[in-house]
């Protein structure tokens, strides 16, 4: 109440103004996020595993949206949490899916927290219903993909076994609580994209941490490239 009324009162400085009603918006979003159905991650380091597994989230650094994308989203811890703002929207590639299309609009907590010399093996994550209701192991809406090398790439290169640097994808609703994971190497990106032609490929159901994405399936970053691939050769 008192951030309502500061924003308005005409002799507040322009600036405070300027920050109250950012902030009353912030709170007012994060509200409407909790109301309805959304998918949280978390990431904390190797030494707070602990924390992790304890399902508290108060000071790791965390994303959370309710936007269904139309296609795969790509997010670089470092990028994410050193942006100066606690709210932000990103496209991903408009080559994956047919239009109309649309990206994810997000909420960001503890940005200060992260710590880009880290190593972030350890993974939390909610993924409510957009009904609101909470069925733990059935299908969700998001598809959750983590990565051991920045932009999203599944592949290190030659000086990397993928057995040992894996990538992950949980397409699974969570408990309301949310669940941990701790991986063998630390997460440098992840990704976000929509569960429902997800699942279908994945034998109509959904996914929990499947290592290399079940390994049967293209990874939505090659199979965007390959498009464009495939246009390009048919332009020639």
């Amino acid at each position: 109440m008192q951030d309502a009324v500061l924003a308005y009162v005409p002799f507040a400085p322009r600036c405070v103004r300027a920050k109250v009603r950012a902030r009353t918006h912030f709170r007012q979003l994060l509200l409407t996020f909790k109301r309805q159905g959304n998918i949280t991650v978390a990431f904390f380091p190797d030494s707070e595993e602990a924390t992790c597994n304890q399902n508290d989230i108060a000071n790791a650094a965390s994303l959370t949206t309710r936007t269904i994308p139309t296609s795969w989203i790509c997010f670089n811890l470092t990028d994410l949490f050193s942006q100066p703002s606690d709210t932000g929207s990103k496209n991903g590639s408009q080559y994956a899916q047919p239009k109309p299309y649309h990206g994810v609009d997000y909420l960001l907590s503890n940005r200060d927290s992260y710590k880009a010399d880290a190593n972030y093996t350890n993974v939390w994550h909610q993924q409510v219903n957009i009904t609101g209701n909470t069925e733990p192991g059935t299908d969700g809406a998001w598809v959750l993909y983590t990565y051991a090398f920045a932009d999203c790439l599944p592949y290190g290169g030659d000086d990397f076994e993928q057995d040992e640097w894996p990538f992950f994808e949980t397409s699974c609703q969570t408990k309301r609580e949310g669940e941990c994971r701790q991986l063998p190497k630390g997460v440098k990106s992840f990704a976000i994209g929509p569960a429902k032609a997800y699942n279908a490929r994945h034998g109509g159901h959904c996914e929990v941490w499947a290592r290399l994405g079940g390994a049967s399936v293209v990874n939505p970053r090659t199979a965007a490239l390959l498009v464009v691939a495939v246009a390009m050769i048919l332009l020639l």
